[in-house]
């Protein structure tokens, strides 16, 4: 019986992004009692993606059902100065956002001047309260910039959620996180001996076949 090299081939692929690892500050309610990882899409010479992820977990601060993430921030990332700054993507589309780099993030967004040039500030447009969320989703923001020095090893991190009358509610996140190496993932020892037995049977089958 012939085996179809494709399905082994199949099975070697890796993931093309490892899985980031969520983190959150001792204090749930430092964090909105959800978790938040950062994490290096790309590097192709001076320009870097950045994945900013929001998993939503049991714990809330406010009413699940009406709570919003309305501004995200990332800040001293990168040595250097960053240019060409731009949002890769944002949970609802990128029309619904404002990418107000380098405004700093206060209790009313996006609005506490621009003291500094390594910020990515994207607030909510108006009339849009930001992103929605239930428990359980992940809200995911890529943000891609060019610097004139290296990628830090930490960000960071603030964020500013709003109730259904726009209002700030619970605290304004501020913590740094460290900035996850993107790497593909390594197949699992199983896939390997599967993928390893699978070039013997090949390797078997094309001798049966020359004879």
């Amino acid at each position: 019986m012939k085996v179809p090299s494709f399905a082994l081939v199949a099975i070697a692929v890796g993931s093309l992004h490892a899985t980031p690892i969520l983190s959150c500050p001792a204090t749930a309610a430092q964090c909105n009692g959800n978790e938040y990882a950062v994490m290096e899409l790309s590097n192709i010479g001076s320009t870097f993606q950045l994945e900013l992820d929001i998993h939503i977990l049991s714990t809330y601060t406010g009413d699940q059902f009406t709570d919003f993430v309305n501004t995200v921030q990332l800040k001293s990332f990168a040595s250097g100065t960053i240019t060409n700054t731009s949002i890769v993507s944002a949970p609802g589309g990128l029309s619904f956002w404002d990418l107000r780099s380098p405004d700093e993030l206060n209790a009313n967004g996006c609005d506490g001047g621009s003291g500094g040039t390594l910020r990515l500030c994207d607030q909510a447009k108006s009339p849009s309260l930001g992103a929605a969320f239930g428990l359980g989703d992940t809200l995911v923001w890529v943000f891609q910039f060019d610097t004139t020095g290296s990628l830090n090893s930490t960000s960071e991190l603030k964020y500013r959620y709003v109730d259904s009358e726009g209002e700030k509610i619970g605290s304004l996140g501020s913590y740094d996180i460290g900035i996850q190496t993107n790497t593909v993932e390594n197949p699992e020892p199983v896939s390997i001996s599967l993928v390893g037995g699978g070039l013997v049977v090949l390797g078997f089958l094309r001798r049966r076949r020359r004879a």
